[in-house]
C-alpha cells in the first residue's frame, strides 16, 4: 500500500502542514460532488469580485441603467399604467430600501427596484405634462398662429412651426397647441403672428412596422397636426416683446445667415449644422456619403462637438492665463478656465437646437468641469451615469431614440476601454527601446487613439445602427481615421473662433478655414463611400436580439473585474439571434392602404400606389437589401385590381373596386384594399380599411414550412397595437 501524502512528507524529513493533516485519508468525491464544489467555489470567487467592484462604487452605474430601463419599460407597455399606481409603488420601494439600509443589509436590490419604478414614473409624468389635443381628421381652414421655429431644407420646401394657434370653426379644446406647416413662399420672421389658409391632416404613423414614427416624435415636440399652406401667409403682427426661446431661435438663424454670407456650397451647409444644428441645407448626396463612410455622427452635435468646443475654450483660457507668471502662481487658473468653458458649452447648447445628444453631451461636460472644481477625476463612468439620470429625468422618451442609445453606449465603451488601458500591466523596456518609443510616441499615440476610439465606438454602436437603420458602414474605421483629425484639429476650433469673432464682423477668415477642413472631410467621405461593399444592409431582426446585445455591452463596460467577461454571453447570443431571425418583409402596406410593396417570386420588390422619389418610396427603398431591386412595375393591373405572384406560390391582390372581391377572395391568398372586405372573403390574409384603421401600416413575412406551394408560414406585423397609447393618436386617451 502506498503511503499517504502526510506520511511521505514526514519520511522526507518535512513537517506536515495543517492542510496536509486535514487531507489525510481524504478520498476524492464523485463527479457530482466535484461539480457542486466547483460551482460553489466559482460563485464565491464571483461574489468576491462583485464585492470589490461595489466597493469602488460601481453599483451606482447600475442604478442609472435601472432608471433608464424603467423609462423604456413604460413606453413599451401594451397599455397605459395609472399614475396613481406608479407613484405609490415608487414611494414604497424607496421607503423599503431606506429601512433595509438602516437595518444594515439587503438595500441595494430595493434601491434598484425603486430606480426602475422611478424611471417608469418619469415617463408617465412626461406624457401627462405633454397631453394636448391632436387633429383627428383632415380639414382645410383659415388659421392664425405665432411662428416659433423655421426649418429650411435642401431640395425640399421649408417648414415652420406655429403656436398660439386658432383654427377657424374648430373649438379651442380640439385645437392643437402647435402645428407644422410646409410653405412655398418666403419664410416669415420668428416671433411674427401670421394668418392664411392651410390644409391640415393628422400626423402620419410609421411607414412600416418598427420604423421611424413621425407621430410619436411630434407628440413629444408638442405638435398636434401638420399640413401645407394655400398661397401665402400674411404677417398680421410683427415680432414684439422679449421671449428667451424666440430670441435664441432668431440668433441661430442670424448665425446661419452669416455663415452662408461668408462661405458657399456644401461647406456652408455643414458649418451651419455643426455650429447651430441646422441640417436642413445639407445635400442628400453628402448626407449619404457621410453615412456610408461611418461619419454621420459628425452632423449630430453630440459629445465630440461639445468636448471640442468646451475643451478648446478651456485650453485657450488656461494658456492665456498661464502667460502671466503672477496669474499662474496666484490664481486657480484651471478652475477659472473650467468656469469659462462651462459658459461656452452652455452657449453652444443654446444655439445648437438642444437635441438629446447635445443635452447629454452638455450634462456630461458640466459634470466633468464640476469635477475639476472639486479636484476630482473628470472622466469617469460615474459622471456618465449622472448624465444619464439627468437626461432621462428631463426627457424619458429619449431612451428609445437611436441617438441616446448610441451616444451613451459609445461613451461607456470608450471610458471602459480607457480604464482597461490605464490598468494594463506595464512592460519593462530596455534603454534603446525606450528611446525608439519616445521618438515614435506622439504620432503612434495620435493615430492609435483615433483608430482605437473609432473601433470601440463603432463596435459599441453597430447593434443599434443595424436595428434602427438596417445598415452598417464597412469602412467606418478608415473614414474616421481620415476625417476625425481634420474635425478635431481644424474644423471645430475654427468654428469656435468664428463664433467669437462674429460679433465683431471678423468671422470670414475662420469660417474660410473651417470650410477648407469641411471640403477635405467631404472628399474623404465620398472616397470611402465609393469603395466596393461600403454598406452592409441588415434585415430587420427582433428587439430581443438588440436587448441582449445592449445588455452584454453594458455588462462589459460597467464591471471592472473579470465579471465583465460574462457580458460576451448575451452579446454573442443576441448577435446569433439577429443573424438567425433577421428577415426581409415580403409585403409592405402603408397606414392608408394606398401604397403597397410586394416581393415577387424572384425576390424583387415592386411598388404600386407610391410615386418614385416620394417619401414612402424612399423609406421602402432604403430598407431593401438588394440594390436597385425596388421597381414600380411587376403588378398586373386592370380597372378593378392589381395582382402579383409572390414567393411560396402565394397570390396578392390589391383591390380597388368592390366588384373584384367575388373573384379575388377565392383565388388570392392575400387581399389588400382601402375598401372594407366582405365578411365571407376566404383569403388567408386580409388587410382592409378596418385593419388599417386599427393597426396602421402592415408588414408580412413569408417562410416555407412544407413543400413548395403546399404550406407557408405568414407572419403579419403592424405598426399600431390594439390598445393605443397617448402618442399614438387615440382620442380616448387625449
Amino acid at each position: 500500500m502506498e503511503p499517504s501524502g502526510g506520511q511521505s512528507s514526514a519520511a522526507d524529513g518535512e513537517r506536515p502542514s495543517q492542510d496536509d493533516r486535514r487531507l489525510e485519508g481524504f478520498v476524492p468525491p464523485g463527479r457530482l460532488r466535484r461539480f457542486r464544489y466547483g460551482v460553489a467555489s466559482h460563485a464565491a470567487h464571483l461574489r468576491g469580485q462583485a464585492s470589490r467592484d461595489f466597493e469602488e462604487r460601481r453599483g451606482f452605474l447600475f442604478l442609472a441603467v435601472g432608471f433608464s430601463c424603467g423609462a423604456a419599460a413604460y413606453f413599451i407597455l401594451p397599455r397605459e399604467p395609472l399614475l396613481s399606481a406608479l407613484l405609490p409603488a415608487t414611494a414604497a420601494a424607496t421607503v423599503a430600501s431606506c429601512l433595509a439600509w438602516w437595518r444594515g443589509g439587503g438595500a441595494y436590490p430595493l434601491v434598484l427596484v425603486a430606480c426602475f419604478l422611478a424611471g417608469m414614473s418619469a415617463g408617465k409624468l412626461r406624457v401627462e405634462v405633454l397631453l394636448a389635443p391632436v387633429l383627428e381628421h383632415p380639414l382645410s381652414r383659415e388659421l392664425t398662429g405665432r411662428v416659433v421655429a423655421v426649418e429650411t431644407r435642401a431640395e425640399r420646401t421649408p417648414r415652420i412651426v406655429l403656436d398660439q394657434v386658432h383654427i377657424e370653426r374648430l373649438p379651442a379644446e380640439e385645437t392643437p397647441h402647435r402645428i407644422r406647416l410646409t410653405l412655398r413662399t418666403d419664410l416669415p420672421p420668428i416671433g411674427a403672428t401670421v394668418k392664411g389658409a392651410a390644409r391640415l391632416a393628422p400626423l402620419p404613423g410609421p411607414a412600416m412596422p418598427g420604423g421611424y414614427d413621425p407621430a410619436r416624435a411630434a407628440f413629444f415636440d408638442g405638435i398636434g397636426a401638420s399640413g401645407f399652406v394655400f398661397g401665402t401667409l400674411t404677417v398680421v403682427e410683427p415680432p414684439s416683446g422679449v421671449h428667451v426661446f424666440l430670441a435664441i431661435a432668431a440668433i441661430r438663424r442670424a448665425i446661419a445667415q452669416r455663415i452662408t454670407d461668408a462661405v458657399a456650397g456644401p461647406p456652408a451647409a455643414i458649418a451651419a449644422a455643426l455650429l447651430v444644428g441646422d441640417r436642413g441645407q445639407i445635400a442628400d448626396a453628402d448626407v449619404d456619403a457621410l453615412r456610408i463612410a461611418g461619419l454621420a455622427h459628425i452632423l449630430a452635435i453630440s459629445g465630440l462637438h461639445m468636448m471640442l468646443i468646451a475643451g478648446t475654450a478651456f485650453w485657450l483660457v488656461r494658456a492665456v492665463l498661464a502667460l502671466s507668471e503672477h496669474a499662474a502662481l496666484v490664481l486657480p487658473i484651471r478652475k477659472i478656465a473650467a468656469a469659462i468653458a462651462l459658459a461656452v458649452g452652455a452657449f453652444y447648447l443654446s444655439i445648437s437646437g438642444g437635441n438629446v445628444a447635445t443635452i447629454r453631451a452638455f450634462v456630461m461636460i458640466a459634470v466633468m468641469l464640476t469635477a475639476v472644481f472639486l479636484d476630482r477625476p473628470a472622466l469617469s463612468l460615474r459622471n456618465l451615469a449622472i448624465a444619464a439620470f439627468v437626461v432621462v429625468a428631463l426627457q424619458p422618451e429619449s431612451v428609445l431614440e437611436p441617438g441616446f442609445q448610441m451616444s451613451f453606449l459609445a461613451v461607456a465603451a470608450l471610458v471602459a476601454a480607457w480604464e482597461a488601458w490605464r490598468d494594463r500591466p506595464r512592460q519593462n523596456l530596455t534603454e534603446p527601446a525606450r528611446g525608439l518609443l519616445r521618438f515614435f510616441r506622439r504620432p503612434v499615440v495620435a493615430i492609435g487613439a483615433v483608430g482605437l476610439t473609432s473601433l470601440v465606438a463603432g463596435l459599441a454602436t453597430s447593434p443599434f445602427a443595424a436595428f434602427h437603420f438596417g445598415r452598417l458602414a464597412s469602412y467606418s474605421l478608415l473614414g474616421n481615421l481620415i476625417a476625425m483629425p481634420l474635425v478635431s484639429l481644424l474644423v471645430m476650433p475654427a468654428g469656435l473662433i468664428s463664433l467669437i469673432a462674429m460679433p465683431f464682423g471678423l468671422e470670414a477668415v475662420p469660417l474660410t478655414v473651417m470650410a477648407w477642413g469641411i471640403d477635405l472631410v467631404l472628399a474623404s467621405a465620398h472616397f470611402v463611400a465609393s469603395l466596393p461593399g461600403a454598406t452592409v444592409i441588415v434585415p430587420p431582426f427582433p428587439a430581443i436580439a438588440l436587448i441582449l446585445m445592449c445588455g452584454g455591452l453594458l455588462w462589459l463596460s460597467l464591471w471592472r473585474s473579470q465579471l465583465r467577461l460574462y457580458g460576451f454571453a448575451p452579446l454573442l447570443l443576441g448577435t446569433l439571434l439577429a443573424w438567425l431571425l433577421g428577415a426581409e418583409p415580403d409585403l409592405l402596406v402603408d397606414e392608408a392602404g394606398r401604397a403597397v410593396a410586394a416581393r415577387d417570386v424572384t425576390g424583387h420588390l415592386h411598388v404600386v400606389g407610391a410615386r418614385q422619389g416620394s417619401f414612402l418610396h424612399e423609406v421602402w427603398r432604403e430598407a431593401e437589401p438588394k440594390e436597385e431591386a425596388v421597381g414600380t412595375q411587376g403588378f398586373r393591373c386592370d380597372a378593378e385590381a392589381c395582382v402579383l405572384e409572390m414567393p411560396e406560390g402565394l397570390t396578392l391582390s390589391r383591390v380597388t373596386d368592390p366588384v373584384a372581391f367575388s373573384e379575388d377572395c377565392r383565388r388570392a391568398e392575400i387581399i389588400v384594399t382601402q375598401l372594407r372586405a366582405p365578411e365571407d372573403c376566404a383569403a388567408r390574409v386580409i388587410i382592409d380599411r378596418t385593419a388599417l384603421a386599427a393597426h396602421g401600416a402592415h408588414a408580412l413575412f413569408i417562410s416555407q414550412i412544407g413543400p413548395h406551394g403546399v404550406a407557408a408560414h405568414l407572419d403579419l406585423r403592424t405598426s399600431r397595437p390594439s390598445i393605443r397609447r397617448p402618442w399614438q393618436g387615440s382620442p380616448a386617451l387625449r
